[in-house]
């Protein structure tokens, strides 16, 4: 069950890449204005606050249009030969990439790509980094519990994995994350590799 500040940060960040998307298809600007956010939760014996997977939530924005008329005309500029790369080329070269460590996309390896986002959802890049390398060092090693706990799942998962060597699995999350956003990986996992249950 994610903790409330992870579930606040998920959302947020929907919100963010929603508009995003919105801006680079050049549709009328919206400029939030307002933002209320409703989440259901639930405190737990140790005290940690987890969100609630029952609901109910909500998210409403409240947008205003930015005024056109004071915007400069701009032309677009010509293509260059050496254009980025399509999303979907992107997002390609993330699946084929992890194929190695979850296995070809299905029932069986969607149980490893759940956890992979699971652990990595909403953690800062400086974090991920940690736990990269937490994974291939001693458990007993001085991190801290979360970060141990991270490192000890995916370690899990390169393990039981097409991949199976920890140096090699480490080493392919190093390059995807290199050269991809975190977020951009995990929307890759969740569109490719879904959950168990989608799969039945």
């Amino acid at each position: 069950m994610p903790t409330l500040s992870h579930a606040i940060n998920t959302a947020l960040r929907e919100m963010q890449l929603g508009l995003a998307v919105q801006s680079d298809q050049g549709s009328l600007p919206l400029i939030p204005e307002r933002v209320h956010l409703t989440l259901a939760f639930a405190l737990d014996a140790d005290g940690t606050t987890n969100a609630s997977p029952g609901g109910p939530h909500s998210v409403t924005i409240e947008f205003k249009t930015s005024d056109l008329s004071s915007r400069p005309a701009v032309s677009p500029a010509p293509p260059a030969a050496s254009a980025v790369r399509p999303a979907t080329d992107e997002a390609g070269e993330i699946v084929s990439a992890l194929s190695q460590l979850f296995g070809a996309p299905g029932f069986d390896s969607s149980a490893r790509a759940t956890v992979f986002r699971e652990v990595l959802e909403g953690m800062p890049r400086k974090r991920v980094l940690a736990v990269l390398a937490a994974i291939s060092t001693s458990p007993s090693a001085r991190t801290d519990d979360a970060t141990r706990m991270a490192a000890h799942l995916l370690r899990g998962v390169i393990q039981s994995g097409p991949t199976k060597a920890l140096d090699s699995g480490v080493s392919t999350l190093r390059k995807v994350l290199s050269g991809h956003s975190l977020a951009e990986v995990l929307r890759a996992v969740e569109s490719e590799w879904k959950t168990q249950s989608a799969w039945l």
